[in-house]
């Protein structure tokens, strides 16, 4: 007879199986049925989880940043995304904002606080947003039933490149040990993926509107 280390061995494995081949079966298309270009790559650089990605857009960098600033609203374009919170707001260039990401069962949301930086350049054909981790810390309460994100950081960039506009993110973040590796990895592709094809969609419909 099976012990219950050896059950509960077995259910774990069970889990992790189940959580990974959703992952892996999960679509990427774009909801309207066309696959941008996009380049993500994920490095494991000194115990650091660090994201890269870019594509083409039609989002200007003024546009871009109307997106940012929605999520308190509706933050359905970042995928896992259950809650955007505008914190501080110091003046226009200046946010801090805490967000919720749904973790895959059975592990507990993610909380993430950042501090966000926005810089144009002269003509605004360029936008940078350069996001760090808040000194703000979370309430006992909003940390109930989640782990909170440490030292985040990251910038998105916006920038005219011919007749397009190329939208790019690097970002990295403390090597989350409570999942592991290979299902981490895994999950911070497929989020990316996502986050970006959602994005492209968004442009798309923006496009539709002002024709």
């Amino acid at each position: 007879m099976n012990s219950p280390f050896t059950l509960n061995c077995i259910i774990i494995r069970l889990i992790v199986l189940f959580v990974v081949s959703t992952l892996i079966c999960s679509p990427l298309a774009s909801a309207n049925g066309e696959k941008p270009s996009i380049d993500v790559a994920i490095k494991d650089i000194d115990g650091k989880w660090q994201v890269e990605a870019k594509m083409q857009t039609t989002f200007s960098p003024v546009a871009f940043i109307r997106l940012l600033d929605s999520a308190p609203q509706s933050c359905a374009w970042m995928h896992n995304c259950k809650s955007v919170t505008l914190l501080k707001k110091s003046n226009d260039n200046i946010r801090e904002i805490q967000t919720r990401f749904e973790s895959p069962w059975p592990f507990k949301d993610r909380l993430m606080l950042t501090k966000s930086v926005i810089k144009f350049n002269k003509n605004h054909t360029e936008v940078a947003v350069y996001v760090s981790e808040s000194d703000l810390m979370p309430s006992a309460r909003e940390l109930e039933n989640s782990v909170l994100v440490k030292r985040p950081i990251g910038t998105w960039r916006v920038s005219l490149a011919g007749s397009h506009y190329e939208l790019s993110y690097i970002g990295s973040a403390d090597a989350d040990i409570a999942i592991p590796a290979f299902m981490l990895k895994r999950t911070l592709l497929q989020s990316t993926t996502k986050t970006f094809e959602n994005i492209y969609d968004l442009s798309l419909k923006l496009d539709e509107g002002t024709q």
